[in-house]
């Protein structure tokens, strides 16, 4: 059933990727965005028996288009679905800044208190050189809840404009 889950997700995480490309205008140009990145997140449980889980991250890490980065996410885990809505900031080492909105799904693995997070980020914007930006990039991490601050490290890879408006 996991397995299933995973893969419906994939697909329309690729579906997503593909119809964002092909609705942005041809003046901004989509240019490959992909990094790694690693930290950790506070998970707070809430309600008795908890039904969600209020998340906050704090990692840092390499892409291009951005070089070195600090990543900060705010996000709301519905329980037991495992499923997130929330948003991120990416902050370049300059101060620039990309913001995104996110959905995503945690999918235990066979280690115990190890989650596999796979996030779909919308780029809503930005400051500075990423200002009207757009694209989307699907994170792929690993959490382990067996401590708090949980550590957290993965990659991400999608596509970001190139040049966006009013640059």
């Amino acid at each position: 059933m996991r397995t299933a889950t995973i893969l419906t997700l994939r697909t329309a995480m690729i579906l997503t990727l593909a119809l964002a490309s092909l609705a942005a205008p041809e003046a901004q140009a989509q240019v490959p965005f992909k990094g790694t990145l690693q930290g950790q997140e506070t998970d707070l449980l809430q309600g008795n028996p908890p039904t969600q889980i209020l998340v906050e991250g704090d990692v840092t890490g390499m892409a291009t288009q951005l070089g070195r980065f600090t990543m900060t996410y705010k996000v709301t885990v519905s329980l037991p679905a495992g499923t997130s809505t929330g948003s991120a900031e990416l902050t370049a080492a300059n101060g620039d800044v990309i913001f995104t909105t996110l959905v995503g799904l945690g999918v235990p693995t066979d280690t115990p208190g190890l989650n596999r997070i796979v996030e779909i980020n919308t780029i809503t914007g930005g400051t500075g050189r990423f200002a009207g930006a757009q694209g989307s990039f699907v994170v792929e991490r690993l959490v382990d809840l067996t401590t708090q601050p949980a550590p957290t490290f993965g990659s991400f890879q999608g596509t970001i404009t190139k040049e966006p408006r009013g640059h």
